[in-house]
């Protein structure tokens, strides 16, 4: 990724504009029959085994039926890789970039700079452009002023909460002054509006948002069933992030406490939106995506999430943080029954992928994601072409690299060693054989310098700005 390519995307508003037009243009020119809708949920710090379908479920005191079923009906995928927090996470799936490529590579808290550039282009966008209606219900965490919020980066409407959900205890922590830092407010707004703060996001009103998101979900999807133009519809959940706090009718139904109540109830909730998908009889015309945006976050001790066979939390480069649970499901398109254990899938593949299945026309080279749709629709595994790559949370530019089965962890300046893992042969990345492989972590490593050197320093702080006045 060169200083041409970066200077590109730094264009302003009107290389923006002009890369959507042709994406119009392209797309209207090659359309021969009406898309997909898409319905995309992602789950909050959902670890690997935590759903039944990858081994957990029931074994875990919370039976997860309804995704269990969603598997069956479509392809699992157990290679699916996301970045090391939420924030980057999300960046990564709206640009299909590495999230340091925008100053997205950390969370932004309440009333500090960041979140997504308005120069980036993003899923929605993309979408947008070619002819689509696009709504997202939930968390954003990718900007709380306006010109980042997701109404003015593609999408149509929006309700939700900038940040994660943490912040409903803010205002109730000992010493929060509200002549300080500003109440946390849940927001709603549409494309070419003012967004509106709605109420405040308490303690109170934590257990109420999945259900409330399901809610509006639906409503939205009945509303579009008839409809000519495609829909994507971004379910962006906020359990189990912690504070876990199940809605009142799921209080106590695991008999295993909050945390297990809440992925019950998540999994009631993401069957409520299939439900509404069958319902209004668009199952075989709709993509149905679902993921988790990281694994389990040890902020959420004793009770975190489980991450299967994999080790290390949210923040780190390690499979447990970085490896999630990935479904898909589109009948006669989409395989069913499939597990997909092979192709090795990152959340920057999901614009180019989509683009792909959607029929439309991007310029690839302008995306550091791939286009996986060949593995998703069965057709065979997805050979990467390009290595995978972390910059993670830790101080001074820690990262990690994976190339086919190698995975090269940096340590950073203060603490840590080089470590090294066959991710194949030792998923729990339990063997660190640096002494055993020097070859390959001598090409590994030129790898991953070389990739962190085209990271511009302002892009890292997250203040990179709009050169297009």
């Amino acid at each position: 990724m060169g200083t041409n390519r970066i200077r590109w995307w730094r264009g302003g508003f009107r290389s923006r504009m002009t890369c959507l037009a042709a994406i119009v243009a392209a797309t209207v020119a090659t359309a021969q029959e009406r898309p997909p809708n898409i319905v995309f949920m992602l789950s909050d710090n959902v670890g690997f085994g935590e759903l039944g379908a990858y081994g957990g479920g029931v074994l875990r005191g919370n039976p997860t039926p309804r995704l269990d079923r969603l598997a069956a009906e479509g392809t699992r995928f157990t290679n699916f890789n996301v970045e090391v927090e939420c924030a980057p996470s999300r960046s990564a799936l709206m640009t299909g970039r590495l999230p340091v490529r925008s100053g997205t590579g950390r969370f932004a808290g309440p009333g500090l700079p960041g979140g997504l550039p308005p120069w980036e282009i993003t899923l929605a966008e993309v979408l947008s452009a070619a002819g689509y209606d696009t709504a997202i219900y939930g968390k954003w965490h990718l900007g709380d002023v306006p010109g980042r919020f997701p109404t003015d980066q593609g999408f149509d409407e929006w309700w939700g909460f900038p940040f994660s959900t943490d912040v409903s205890w803010y205002a109730t922590s000992v010493g929060f002054d509200p002549s300080v830092a500003q109440v946390p407010y849940l927001l709603e707004g549409r494309k070419g509006e003012s967004v509106r703060q709605v109420e405040p996001y308490t303690l109170e009103k934590r257990p109420l948002i999945d259900a409330t998101i399901a809610d509006k979900s639906v409503a939205y999807i009945e509303a579009h069933a008839k409809q000519e133009r495609p829909f994507f519809l971004f379910v962006s959940w906020s359990l189990p992030h912690h504070p876990t706090l199940p809605h009142p009718d799921f209080k106590g139904r695991s008999g295993n406490g909050d945390f297990s109540d809440a992925i019950i109830e998540h999994d009631h909730r993401v069957g409520q939106v299939l439900d509404a998908i069958d319902r209004a009889g668009l199952a075989d015309r709709t993509l149905v995506i679902y993921a988790s945006d990281n694994g389990p976050d040890s902020a959420d001790y004793p009770r975190v999430s489980f991450a299967g066979p994999f080790r290390g939390y949210l923040g780190s480069a390690y499979e447990g943080s970085i490896r999630t649970p990935m479904l898909t499901r589109w009948p006669g398109r989409v395989p069913a029954g499939r597990v997909d254990e092979k192709s090795v899938i990152s959340g920057i593949d999901w614009l180019p992928t989509l683009c792909a299945l959607t029929g439309t026309k991007i310029n690839a080279a302008d995306f550091e994601g791939e286009d996986v749709s060949a593995a998703w629709l069965g057709k065979g595994e997805h050979v990467r072409t390009k290595p995978l790559l972390w910059k993670t949370s830790a101080p001074q530019s820690a990262g990690a690299i994976r190339e086919g089965q190698w995975k090269l962890h940096y340590p950073n300046s203060k603490r840590g060693e080089l470590e090294i893992f066959d991710v194949v042969a030792d998923p729990g990345e339990q063997h660190n054989l640096v002494k055993e492989h020097p070859d390959i972590v001598k090409r590994l490593s030129a790898k991953l310098e070389a990739w962190q050197a085209t990271l511009p320093k302002a892009y890292d702080k997250g203040d990179a700005k709009d050169d297009d006045k």
